[in-house]
């Protein structure tokens, strides 16, 4: 029988399933998206500005954190994305043997400076743990590992170095009012999913109830208080272009003018690691 295709040049070369999937294809496929750009801003967003102010004032999600956690005398606990240290502080007040991990230098500088030698702190992305696998009775975590731009991949380093029957906790905003709004209107690489979807719960369920059991989520709320609208600006985001929308929802959320009071709703998510 005659080859019908015996014309064809036999250097013709091979298409993969995947070249074929990348023909034509847009700025969202995965591998396109500027994830270590997002990673960057928050770095430096992190190391260049003074959040004192911001995180003395979130030391109750802290304390809240820790007594969901169950925390209890003894227990090896991990404050991931700790900026200079809430939840570690509030984890040795509960007995704990803890850790500290930030990826900003800065911050782990403070946190050092601030907790004294009572918790060990260390340099680490909370996308890419330095900690083996099960290391931690309890692994929390207050508000930075939301920053992260990768997170799935964030939510599975929480879960590993977690402990099997260990406990995951996290507090993240809600996106709506102050300060979880805010990040609609902060830039990021396309793609990049909005820190604000893990205060939605169905998005947490389904990041996390594939890796941990009896799953609960929780919202709160924690007062922040500022002197101006500037301080509480300066506190939240170093970007400028993002100050026309600050004062929209400030006005619409504003407990004491002039003052900037404002009650940031967030959620508090606990599960166990099966």
């Amino acid at each position: 029988m005659r080859d019908g295709y015996a014309h064809l040049p036999q250097s013709t070369p091979r298409v993969s399933r995947r070249d074929l999937l990348r023909l034509g294809r847009g700025p969202l496929f995965r591998d396109d998206i500027d994830y270590d750009g997002a990673a960057l801003r928050v770095l430096q967003e992190w190391s260049s500005s003074d959040r004192a102010a911001l995180l003395r004032a979130l030391e109750p999600v802290a304390s809240a954190l820790v007594e969901c956690a169950g925390v209890q005398p003894g227990w090896r606990v991990l404050d991931a994305a700790a900026g200079d240290g809430n939840v570690a502080l509030a984890a040795v007040a509960a007995g704990a043997e803890v850790e500290a991990c930030d990826v900003s230098p800065e911050m782990v500088a403070r946190g050092r400076a601030r907790v004294a030698g009572a918790a060990r702190f260390s340099l680490a992305d909370v996308q890419a743990l330095t900690y083996p696998d099960g290391s931690f009775d309890a692994v929390i975590s207050a508000f930075g590992f939301a920053l992260a731009p990768r997170a799935l991949r964030t939510a599975r380093e929480l879960v590993r170095v977690c402990k099997p029957g260990g406990v995951v906790a996290l507090a993240a905003w809600c996106p709506r009012g102050l300060p979880g709004e805010l990040f609609e209107h902060l830039p990021r690489p396309t793609g990049v999913v909005s820190p604000g979807m893990w205060g939605v719960e169905d998005r947490v369920r389904t990041r996390l109830e594939p890796l941990l059991d009896d799953l609960v989520i929780r919202t709160r709320a924690v007062s922040l208080e500022f002197d101006t609208a500037d301080a509480l600006f300066a506190q939240l985001t170093d970007d400028e272009h993002a100050r026309p929308a600050f004062d929209r929802l400030l006005a619409s959320c504003n407990d004491r003018p002039p003052s900037a009071v404002v009650s940031g709703r967030y959620v508090l998510v606990t599960g166990v690691r099966a």
